[in-house]
């Protein structure tokens, strides 16, 4: 299985930031570095526990963020990492931007949202 990378925007109330992440259609939340909240000037302002890979549950920072993916754009929550930790795209932004990763072209696709 290969990877889809992605150039998210991170909007905060200093201005923005572009980060690689990688689509992480089993993420919850996008997740970027603390040096990129620092700089766009975003602040956690909720906690949740995340199950990593490893099967360890940490507390990670939340914030409210507005994040870009091809030109669309719209708050999110974001997960606030330590420096050095693989930005990822989770798949509740891509599914609140639009998105789907194709599995095959291993790229992101327009998708309607769900509403039965």
């Amino acid at each position: 299985m290969g990877q889809t990378l992605v150039t998210l925007r991170i909007y905060g109330p200093l201005g923005s930031d572009e980060v690689e992440a990688l689509a992480d259609t089993g993420a919850t939340f996008t997740k970027v570095p603390r040096s990129v909240a620092q700089r766009t000037g975003i602040q956690a302002g909720y906690e949740a526990a995340v199950q990593l890979g490893d099967g360890r549950t940490i507390t990670r920072n939340l914030a409210l963020a507005e994040v870009e993916l091809e030109g669309v754009r719209r708050p999110v929550l974001v997960a606030i990492s330590e420096n050095g930790e693989q930005p990822l795209v989770g798949y509740t932004t891509l599914e609140a931007l639009g998105f789907k990763v194709n599995t095959v072209t291993h790229a992101l696709e327009s998708t309607p949202a769900i509403e039965y």
